[in-house]
């Protein structure tokens, strides 16, 4: 029998299924049921569980429905190796695979945008920082030369009241 959260004898006559599994893990006591992304997780592995396989044969086993789903919407589905059910191989659900890929693809593309719009982003505050210096560097500049002719100022008065 596969460790999880189980209640008392529910699985004494039976070997629970992946999907029996997943949903004994996936409830929450304290709301008495399954959350929102849950509750729609087990309805696709239902579906899948229950549709016949690509080469017509019977339906999906409930371990293959799971690592479907789980691989579809979730980065690194570690729940089947967590409870000790044997994952299928990934050369044997080409359609698994190309999930997997197409996650993959869109979490580069992702990736790709947010470097993009970081750079662009720190491209944008290295500019204002640049004019920021230019326009300090030219406002010291400018006080720099009032001070050199408030000074040549006062130093001609200075010496027009120097006593003869």
């Amino acid at each position: 029998m596969h460790i999880c959260c189980f209640q008392g004898d529910k699985y004494m006559e039976k070997e629970p299924t992946a999907l029996d599994l997943f949903k004994e893990c996936h409830y929450n006591s304290k709301k008495k049921g399954y959350t929102d992304v849950v509750q729609a997780a087990i309805v696709e592995m239902e579906q899948s569980a229950s549709q016949p396989t690509e080469d017509g044969q019977q339906s999906n086993s409930a371990t293959k429905a799971v690592a479907e789903v789980l691989t579809k919407h979730t980065k690194k589905p570690m729940f089947l190796k967590h409870v000790r059910v044997q994952h299928m191989h990934e050369r044997s659900s080409r359609s698994g695979r190309e999930a997997e890929q197409e996650v993959q693809k869109r979490g580069t593309a992702e990736l790709r945008a947010r470097v993009e719009t970081l750079t662009n982003q720190l491209k944008e505050l290295e500019e204002a920082r640049i004019r920021q210096e230019e326009a300090r560097t030219k406002k010291e500049e400018e006080n720099r030369k009032k001070q050199e002719e408030l000074e040549a100022k006062l130093n001609f008065l200075l010496s027009q009241i120097t006593p003869r």
